[in-house]
């Protein structure tokens, strides 16, 4: 329970309960895609986003993604954006993105050829990881197009995807699917 603390501070304790209108922001995170570009969580403002924090060595993992594909699969063209963030290296550091990821991208590839994978993957710095205490993976986050907290979840469920698709089609339905991109 220690390793999860520092991300429910972040979030105000409040993610599962908050209203629409006071729903506690998420960080916004700078991801680093695989060739060490940047993207601002802000830059997907304006559309419902699930942030997916994985590691290829994470058994609920390997079951988790290929539904989160299918998910962006069914409803990106509505507006979805879909963020697997890969954890396998917790010390990366952004300026040695290049060495660093040279351990871990061979996985990672593997990874999403085997599942048949084409979301893009991201990747954060490992002072961030540390920063958000991502102590259980899975850990998913949906956000509201203003970038606020709708749903938090960490490990896997069947039931928990499919709790996580109904709060998506309730998004969408309220214009969540508007403006911003991933690339």
């Amino acid at each position: 329970m220690r390793a999860k603390l520092p991300i429910l501070l972040v979030l105000g304790l409040c993610a599962g309960s908050a209203g629409a209108q006071e729903r506690p922001q998420f960080p916004d995170l700078e991801l680093l895609d695989d060739g060490g570009r940047p993207l601002a969580l802000s830059a997907v403002i304006g559309k419902a986003t699930v942030v997916n924090f994985w590691a290829t060595w994470c058994g609920p993992c390997r079951v988790e993604l290929p539904e989160l594909q299918k998910l962006a699969n069914e409803l990106g063209g509505k507006g979805l954006v879909v963020l697997p963030v890969n954890v396998d290296h917790p010390g990366l550091r952004k300026d040695l993105f290049a060495a660093d990821t040279a351990r871990v991208r061979p996985r990672v590839e593997s990874f999403t050829k085997n599942n048949g994978l084409t979301l893009p993957m991201y990747y954060v710095d490992g002072p961030t990881q540390a920063q958000l205490g991502l102590g259980t993976i899975p850990l998913t986050v949906l956000l509201d197009r203003k970038g606020g907290v709708v749903w938090m979840y960490d490990g896997y469920s069947e039931e928990g995807m499919r709790d996580m698709r109904e709060l998506v089609a309730q998004l969408l339905a309220e214009g969540g699917g508007k403006k911003g991109s991933a690339k």
